[in-house]
């Protein structure tokens, strides 16, 4: 994989150290936004990875929503290469997964429709599932003539990958790895798929915060890479301006959700676009500024993300120049940035036990040092993980979810301590946003529980012995 060109410090490529720290002290007073990894470059050249431990910029991260405006490319490439255009119609690509007497609207369908989330498809297209995914969103005919209304839908953007593997016969991830991923220096990613071996399109993509720059830095030079136009040229001009209003026809300057939508791409202030996924994962580009941020991150508030984005770093590129100073504090923050693990004081007295309410089930044991819980849903008695913590420091663990009867491994760090005779544990998915905070404290016959997190629910309770 070739390297980023590094400057000595951000002012090279003219941003501000001062205001490089002013945004990681914003950070800093945003809890709520868990950054995992950073990576700023301008003039194509990397200014600043900011790197949150114990996360990296390397590791392969679930992308959510990003992995959209890849199937977007994807897409490009089949115009580009005769096998689509624009103005082809689902059913015509899909004639096989096509309901028995399709509406007018549903005939009028097309690529650009889907790319735009401008299909009027119904929004419960979006919650089907079962064995053919293509037959049952196509099953929920339309609410609105295609091309006159916006509507977010992750399934339509499947069906935009159904479209490129029936004309490529081949997977969007197997079409992409010579044309974009392999150029680029990206390593093969793994792509989920739905059970008909398709991948999912508007999902399930994973890749590094790393991979996610160097897709930015392709689209900020209009898809060139090395000297070579990579991305097709038309693709580009048509998914990064703005194709449907996503306003509800009511001027929102503020709301990054409301500057117009392109071909899986949102428009945002500041004359900038960008790819996003839920939690927190971006690739936003500036082509004023000259510039590229890739962000990877656990946070249920992504406005405030993006406010911090707009309202701290993008400004470092246009203020006066760091001091010394400034530059060499900068230097000893980005070393130095991470999140802090349970610290043990020594003052609890282990407790085993099987605890719970209705809504959850936790055993509790110990090997030695090394605390065990295994959650169970009293629900659903075929929902259960297994996870395991290190005491005062993380150790990296390989838990075990069981759904419905089939076991999946969680890799993930989890530490606990002791403090003040209550029992804090800890838990982070590095391949993933997800986070979780949360104490036990022995109570009269149970244990009382504090849990908050990314991508687990938010709950106090006191839990029974059972």
């Amino acid at each position: 994989m070739e390297r980023w060109m590094k400057v000595q410090t951000p002012e090279e490529v003219g941003i501000s150290s001062r205001g490089l720290l002013n945004y990681l002290d914003a950070v800093a007073a945003s809890p709520q936004v868990e950054h995992h990894a950073i990576m700023v470059l301008r003039h194509g050249k990397l200014a600043a990875t900011m790197n949150f431990a114990p996360y990296d910029e390397h590791t392969p991260h679930m992308l959510f929503s990003l992995s959209k405006s890849f199937t977007s490319a994807a897409a490009g490439f089949a115009v580009q290469e005769g096998l689509l255009r624009w103005e082809d119609k689902v059913l015509d690509i899909l004639p096989d997964k096509a309901p028995e007497n399709p509406s007018e609207w549903l005939r009028q369908i097309t690529l650009s429709h889907l790319l735009m989330m401008g299909s009027g498809l119904d929004p419960k297209s979006d919650e089907v599932g079962g064995e053919d995914w293509a037959k049952a969103v196509l099953a929920c005919e339309c609410t609105h003539e295609p091309g006159t209304h916006f509507h977010y839908n992750s399934h339509g953007t499947y069906l935009v990958s159904c479209m490129v593997q029936r004309v490529t016969g081949m997977t969007v991830r197997d079409y992409l790895l010579p044309r974009l991923f392999e150029p680029l220096g990206i390593p093969a990613p793994t792509w989920d798929c739905c059970p008909a071996g398709i991948n999912v399109g508007g999902w399930g993509l994973w890749l590094s915060c790393d991979s996610i720059a160097r897709f930015g830095q392709c689209l900020l030079q209009k898809g060139m890479w090395e000297g070579k136009q990579l991305l097709p040229t038309q693709w580009y001009e048509k998914a990064t301006v703005k194709q449907i209003d996503n306003s509800g026809g009511t001027e929102q300057p503020d709301n990054e959700w409301a500057q117009g939508y392109g071909y899986q791409f949102w428009r945002t202030r500041g004359n900038r676009f960008r790819g996003d996924g839920a939690f927190g994962q971006i690739c936003m580009v500036s082509p004023d500024l000259d510039m590229v941020v890739a962000v990877t991150c656990g946070t249920n508030d992504m406005g405030r993300e993006m406010q911090l984005l707009h309202e701290h770093l993008f400004p470092a590129a246009e203020m006066e120049p760091g001091t010394a100073e400034e530059q060499a504090e900068l230097e000893r923050r980005l070393g130095s940035l991470g999140y802090a693990w349970p610290e043990d004081d020594g003052t609890g007295e282990a407790f085993v036990g099987r605890y719970g309410n209705e809504e959850l089930i936790v055993d509790i044991t110990w090997d030695g040092d090394v605390l065990k819980i295994v959650h169970d849903d009293p629900k659903n008695p075929r929902e259960s993980y297994t996870m395991e913590y290190g005491k005062g420091q993380p150790m990296r663990c390989v838990g075990i979810a069981q759904f419905n009867e089939k076991e999946a491994e969680v890799n993930y760090l989890g530490a606990y301590g002791w403090q003040k005779g209550v029992l804090h544990i800890a838990e982070r998915t590095l391949v993933a946003p997800f986070a979780m905070k949360a104490t036990l404290t022995p109570v009269e016959d149970g244990v009382e529980l504090d849990m908050v997190g990314i991508g687990y629910p938010t709950m106090k309770a006191v839990l029974k012995r059972v």
